[in-house]
């Protein structure tokens, strides 16, 4: 006797309901943490970073994981806060200087030098043909000069400000981010254990995921220094070529600053660059500049894309493409995003190719990775 289909049967409203209860209370969780999201992030990063030393830590403290997880995480954040704070205090005290000096600057005669070169230069007699007398052409130059002076204080004295509003925000942030550090040193493993187990895969599916989650984040942590290290190098070698002082101490600024997305390596050596030309070092400040567009902030580029690549077995122009769309969407952290998410969909995929498309063992065995040579 055949039974007939009912849609709107007991066990069907039931799950129903408390599917629908179940997406309500995380949706309610996901917007009352929203606010701490990029903290979390941050923190798992740290730990999935720095879980080896932990686990040391933690077989020298003979399996004390509170105490191993607490003495990391201070100095993690020692790691983190002082030279932080000394380089945004150091850095809000040169803006002040600056802004103290630049509102006291009047055209120097290295300003009336350069606008009689100028007017000297084989340019003018250009210029005299649309009407431009050499004596116009030194006072626009010097006007020039005079209304960039006049900008550059006020520029200078909006960022001291947003500096110092900032600074407490940032020391805030960096406490959220050590507290989740610490419970996640702590109790990482079984955080991990029980996220884990809600992936409706096999459990060789599931430590393949978890495999490439880790393996793509110490792949971009690793890129990251290693591109750091080799802007350092390569700027402090430009640096001191075209003889600026304590380069040295310039190319280890290089290699800090390279952390930074967009400005990165830049936000040294073009200062530099405009420092030599201020300085009639016409063509060693070109040269720098060019060298530092060309080399230093190319390897940014070149290397991260290669090392990340490397380890996930993706194109590299499909990578570059995946790191610039999370600095887009998800800001600084986004470096690390987009190359997880890119990494878990290529796992994911895998997974799919070998469970619904039904390819025998034997054969995925001899087939090589996603895009891999």
């Amino acid at each position: 006797m055949r039974t007939s289909f009912r849609l709107f049967n007991r066990e069907n409203i039931f799950a129903a309901a408390f599917i629908a209860i179940l997406l309500s209370l995380l949706w309610l969780l996901f917007s009352i943490l929203r606010p701490f999201w990029p903290d979390f992030m941050w923190a798992l990063i740290l730990a999935l970073t720095c879980y080896p030393v932990f686990i040391r830590l933690k077989s020298l403290f003979r399996g004390k994981g509170g105490l191993a997880a607490l003495l990391l995480t201070i100095f993690i954040f020692i790691a983190l806060a002082l030279p932080g704070s000394f380089i945004l205090m150091n850095l809000s005290q040169e803006a002040k200087d600056a802004y103290k000096a630049l509102s006291k600057v009047s055209l120097s005669e290295k300003g009336l030098l350069l606008a009689r070169k100028l007017r000297s230069s084989s340019l003018q007699p250009f210029l005299e043909r649309w009407g431009i007398e050499p004596e116009q052409t030194e006072a626009l130059f010097l006007n020039g000069i005079s209304s960039g002076l006049k900008n550059v204080p006020k520029m200078i004295g909006e960022k001291v400000s947003a500096i110092f509003k900032n600074l407490a925000l940032f020391g805030l942030h960096l406490i959220f981010v050590m507290v989740a550090l610490f419970f996640f040193f702590r109790d990482g493993s079984r955080y991990a254990h029980f996220l884990v187990g809600f992936l409706p895969l096999e459990r060789l599916y599931q430590e393949r995921a978890v495999a490439a989650f880790s393996k793509t984040l110490t792949a971009v942590v690793r890129s990251m220094f290693i591109t750091a290290f080799v802007q350092g190098v390569l700027a402090g070698v430009g640096f001191a070529v075209v003889g600026l002082p304590v380069p040295i101490l310039l190319g280890l600024l290089t290699s800090i600053t390279s952390f930074i997305p967009f400005f990165g390596a830049a936000s040294v050596w073009v200062p530099a660059s405009i420092y030599l030309i201020i300085q009639e070092e016409l063509l060693r400040g070109i040269g720098l500049g060019v060298y530092g567009f060309l080399v230093v902030s190319t390897v940014d580029n070149l290397v991260k894309p290669l090392i990340i690549g490397e380890t996930i077995k993706v194109p590299l122009f499909i990578l570059f493409f995946t790191i610039l769309g999370g600095l887009k969407v998800y800001g600084v952290i986004g470096i690390f995003l987009g190359p997880i998410i890119l990494s878990l969909g290529m796992a994911f995929l895998t997974i799919y190719r070998e469970t619904y498309l039904f390819v025998s063992p034997e054969k995925t065995e001899r087939d090589p990775a996603p895009f891999e040579s």
